[in-house]
């Protein structure tokens, strides 16, 4: 992908931290100072990441006007062989680098015949990129940063004016206070939020528009430097959140065996796959950006990952389910509660489709349910069966365009399926529901809560966990 060198951090470096690297090559890796081939040069070191601390791994060191480079191991440790002897000059690419739009080359050396040179190279200072970047003043309660790019899922292009947004709790700061901090993605898609603790919990989000990404997972323990890059897909015509991005995977236990009848699904989209006999899943017509999956099976702990979908190539999942159901803290749901649902669009489908039921927080805590299938039970629309096995919801007949006993569940988004008796008791714990809504008839159910092919009543549920953040 190639973006225009002339932002403020797309900075060619005109010398590269280079020092003598032989006695940390002796040391440790003493297969590096092997001589090079006869008439040759070979080019050996270590790079060091100053924006994070310790060594880069994966980074790749290529001789500019070759084919010639080497990656670096765990260590930071590369070696480049038959190099011709004469002038040379390197450059250093590496993820975060080009997520900081940093260019990184060496200047020009020489190198002779029969030797190996070894060097030491370490990536510019946070310091330097802080300086860059990060405004003078403005609220700062510490001196780390975040940063990442906002991109276009299908063409690449850099959305401009995304607004990302960081929720996150100080584990310092001796209270669960969560505090929110926002930037707007540049000209060439690069965000920052300077001024962080060098320590947190949260999630960072991205949206443009109507349109918004999944929240990314962010932790940070005394670094200064955390990264966190997102896909955006362009609106749609068709009012129902579809695409044509694709997600195959496997899904296995914790041995490497292959599980089969885990359900994998993605939020925002409209389909759910059931893991075959080896274990492997295929999900189509998914909807391009950064996004979440989710992969569930009763008696194992869900996983969720991030996913970043393009509909110009598959996106693959390996994913190993740890046995036994996790159980989750209970959530307190205070005043943040409003602003989420209000963000959801809870609040907005409540006031508009008036024969559909809804459950505040404070509604489902007087029910006094004992399992998820009580808050439904009564419920215009819907009835609870019991097969022996456990319970099941199934619609009512002649709902108003809904399929005789079939419903449509989402969880935070997220499709889930009935499979057995007893499977939504088990995945989803009465303590933990936050708010639900129900639609009877499939004529009055939004769009994003459709699936293709399926009139069915649907239930929409969301979480504790979800509707803790503002």
């Amino acid at each position: 992908m190639e973006r225009s060198a002339s932002g403020a951090l797309a900075v060619a470096l005109a010398c590269v931290a280079l020092v003598a690297a032989a006695p940390v090559a002796q040391a440790q890796r003493g297969d590096l100072r092997a001589p090079p081939a006869k008439g040759f040069a070979a080019l050996a070191g270590v790079v060091d990441d100053s924006l994070r601390g310790g060594p880069l791994k994966g980074a790749t060191v290529a001789i500019i006007g070759t084919s010639l480079r080497a990656t670096t191991d765990q260590g930071g440790f590369f070696r480049i062989d038959s190099i011709p002897p004469g002038e040379v000059q390197f450059a250093l690419l590496h993820p975060l680098l080009d997520t900081l739009f940093l260019i990184v080359t060496s200047p020009k050396f020489t190198l002779a015949a029969d030797h190996l040179e070894e060097l030491g190279i370490a990536t510019p200072p946070l310091a330097r990129v802080n300086l860059q970047v990060c405004p003078r003043g403005g609220v700062a309660t510490g001196q780390a940063m975040l940063a990442g790019r906002v991109d276009y899922a299908d063409d690449d292009q850099p959305v401009v004016g995304a607004v990302v947004s960081l929720v996150y709790t100080d584990p310092r700061s001796g209270t669960p206070i969560q505090r929110v901090r926002t930037s707007r993605s540049r000209g060439d898609g690069l965000y920052v939020i300077c001024g962080l603790p060098e320590t947190l919990t949260g999630t960072v989000q991205a949206s443009i528009g109507a349109a918004s990404s999944s929240e990314i997972p962010v932790a940070m323990k005394e670094q200064f430097l955390s990264t966190a890059s997102f896909l955006m897909g362009k609106p749609s015509k068709d009012s129902v959140n579809r695409g044509s991005a694709v997600l195959t995977g496997r899904v296995t236990d914790v041995t490497g065996a292959p599980m089969a009848q885990a359900q994998v699904a993605v939020e925002g989209g409209a389909a759910i796959a059931v893991t075959g006999a080896d274990g492997t899943f295929s999900l189509a017509g998914l909807p391009s950006g950064t996004t979440s999956a989710v992969v569930r099976k009763i008696g194992y702990s869900p996983a969720l990952r991030t996913v970043h979908l393009r509909a110009k190539e598959p996106q693959r999942l390996t994913v190993a389910l740890t046995a036994g159901v996790r159980a989750l803290p209970t959530v307190t749901v205070t005043g943040t509660m409003d602003a989420a649902l209000k963000k959801l669009g809870f609040n907005e489908r409540r006031n508009m489709v008036a024969r559909s039921s809804f459950l505040l927080p404070a509604d489902i805590e007087k029910k006094q349910a004992r399992q998820f299938t009580d808050l439904i039970r009564n419920m215009n629309g819907f009835r609870v069966t019991d097969s022996g096995m456990g319970q099941m919801i199934e619609g009512t007949r002649g709902s108003g365009g809904a399929q005789a006993g079939c419903v449509n569940v989402y969880v935070d988004r997220v499709a889930f399926e009935q499979m057995s008796p007893g499977d939504l008791d088990s995945a989803f714990p009465v303590n933990n529901i936050g708010a639900i809504e129900t639609y009877a008839s499939a004529n009055e159910t939004p769009a994003e809560f459709t699936m293709p092919g399926r009139a069915c009543a649907t239930i929409v549920v969301w979480t504790k966990v979800k509707l803790s953040k503002p």
